[in-house]
């Protein structure tokens, strides 16, 4: 996957201008692109930089939409749940969750029952991967530091976690590796017409300050909780559709929060579904999230000291006695979800989670709302619907439909003798059996492709200093998967920024000094990447008041 300069995007017209580059443009790219369409994508920050890199990290169906009936939008996200172990099965770890019941919660065990037998529908029932309930007795003996009070039973059933933005960016390379071209730092300014119609977008590289236009027949707004911002560069007098919502999660060690599985409760303030998880390394616990309307802005958003106490609260109940506090969070995340804004005035908890695609006057499509886990299928429609117009406008005809839940994502081709081949390729280049396990897990079958770079220099096997991070995964980053600051690197493609106190700040200036060489960075230049990455780490730690 190689950036693109906005030259060579100029030089072309294409068929579809994807503007975001969140898993929902990256989606709608590789639909795009796998139909035999030509496919550009612009994202104004880094891929994965805003909601996409923030989210609870789950590809589920959403059991708690049940309760307000959003039952199309549940069996969809529970097939997609299921595709996804097909599709990128090295993104897509199922792990047992328990749906706790105590006195006063509006399920009650029958209730909740039924809601499970209808998530086992939705998701096919696979036989193996069936819910059961438990009683009190049963749960406690799988959880001992539950809090036991009022506890009636719960609800064993599965879902799966995943790494939000690899799976981004794994969407995203599948889609260039069917012929899309992309660009991140690559801002849109304004758009092009043509007898008042929307032909394409006026675009600001920010890494070289050249400016140009894009052309495209048609135009899609796939930017998440931005679409607005998008739609005024239109039209400055369109009515808002975007009601964004903040999330906000915490990371507390197993060692203060002792738990084995993921639960779903209640938070004792407010009766809002709160959920804390252990994550995919197992010495970490993840609790979240807060459900807030939200007004500041969209460019920086972090966790406050409200959200975090909110949180600490959740996991003080679920777990009583150990007087958890802020001193105890490992890190902290905030992310925007891009809800639409319904018509009656109700809760963000309460707002539904499904997506619109909207059509302006001028040609501009918009998808808007939705989740991580359908995003697939968010693609797939407002392709479906840019299909439409090019067959109707300029008579592409013949344009196949969607294909894209027949290909695996990027890293997802894994062979029956995978672990085997990890395994003597981890012997041949004398590779740490920590490093490969790392690599193997994070990069599927592009485990290979990293592999390949110590195959050709010897010295890429190199350690950074500390997290099982070699030379070979910092250039990969910056040569595959168009890595352009070392926050890029630390936050979104190896993921170290939450999962560590210091957010792997022990290695920054290694992983600087290596992704200088490819990027022609200074010494002055990586110490900025340094300092900015830093003071990103201790946004994520500092909790202020107030938004």
């Amino acid at each position: 996957m190689k950036r693109s300069s906005l030259t060579e995007l100029a030089n072309q017209s294409v068929d579809v201008l994807v503007i975001g580059g969140g898993v929902t443009g990256a989606a709608t790219a590789r639909d795009a692109a796998l139909r035999g369409l030509s496919v550009c994508l612009v994202e104004k920050g880094d891929f994965a930089g805003g909601t996409s890199s923030r989210s609870t990290k789950l590809i589920h169906g959403g059991l708690r939409y049940l309760e307000q009936f959003e039952f199309k939008l549940v069996r969809e996200a529970c097939h997609e749940r299921e595709l996804m172990l097909r599709l990128a099965p090295h993104l897509s770890h199922p792990r047992p969750f328990i749906y706790l019941n105590y006195d006063g919660y509006p399920e009650g065990m029958f209730k909740l029952n039924v809601g499970l037998s209808i998530y086992d529908w939705f998701s096919g029932n696979p036989r193996k991967r069936r819910h059961h309930m438990l009683s009190a007795v049963e749960l406690l003996r799988e959880e001992p530091h539950l809090n036991p009070k009022g506890l009636h039973g719960g609800g064993w059933y599965y879902d799966s976690l995943t790494d939000d933005a690899r799976l981004t960016i794994d969407t995203l390379k599948a889609a260039c590796d069917a012929g899309a071209k992309a660009a991140n730092y690559m801002e849109v300014t304004g758009f092009v017409y043509r007898d008042g119609r929307i032909a394409g977008v006026k675009a600001a590289d920010g890494l070289t300050g050249e400016q140009g236009e894009i052309r495209a027949l048609q135009v899609i707004n796939a930017t998440g909780v931005w679409s607005d911002e998008v739609r005024l560069l239109e039209n400055p007098a369109a009515d808002m559709r975007m009601r964004p919502a903040k999330g906000v999660h915490i990371v507390l060690s197993k060692e203060d929060f002792p738990l084995n599985h993921a639960v779903f409760l209640r938070a004792p303030r407010d009766r809002r579904v709160v959920w804390p998880i252990p994550s995919l390394d197992g010495d970490l616990v993840y609790v979240g999230t807060t459900d807030t309307d939200y007004r500041g802005p969209l460019d920086h958003v972090v966790a406050t000291r409200d959200d975090v106490d909110y949180l600490l609260e959740v996991a003080n109940h679920t777990i009583p006695g150990r007087n958890l506090t802020r001193e105890h969070v490992v890190a902290a995340w905030a992310g925007l979800r891009p809800l639409v804004k319904p018509d009656a005035n109700v809760s963000t908890s309460k707002t539904s989670r499904e997506h619109q695609i909207l059509l302006s006057k001028a040609g501009l499509l918009t998808i808007a709302g939705g989740k991580l886990t359908t995003s697939r299928v968010m693609g797939l429609q407002v392709v479906d619907a840019a299909v439409r117009i090019l067959g109707e406008l300029f008579g592409r005809k013949g344009i196949p439909g969607s294909v894209s839940h027949q290909w695996p994502l990027s890293g997802g081709e894994l062979q029956p003798d995978f672990q085997k081949q990890v395994g003597e390729t981890t012997g041949r280049l004398h590779l740490s059996p920590t490093v490969a396990k790392r690599l193997s897990e994070r990069y599927g079958s592009n485990f290979f492709a990293i592999a390949g770079v110590i195959s050709q220099d010897s010295s890429a096997a190199q350690a950074m200093g500390g997290h099982d991070v070699v030379a070979a995964e910092v250039r990969y980053a910056v040569q595959e998967e168009m890595a352009r600051t070392l926050t890029d690197f630390m936050d979104r493609r190896s993921a170290l920024l939450y999962w560590n106190k210091d957010g792997g700040a022990d290695i920054a200036t290694n992983v600087a000094a290596e992704m200088g060489r490819f990027l022609g960075w200074d010494p002055a230049e990586q110490q900025r990447q340094v300092s900015a990455y830093h003071d990103w780490v201790v946004a994520n730690r500092a909790f202020p008041t107030g938004d």
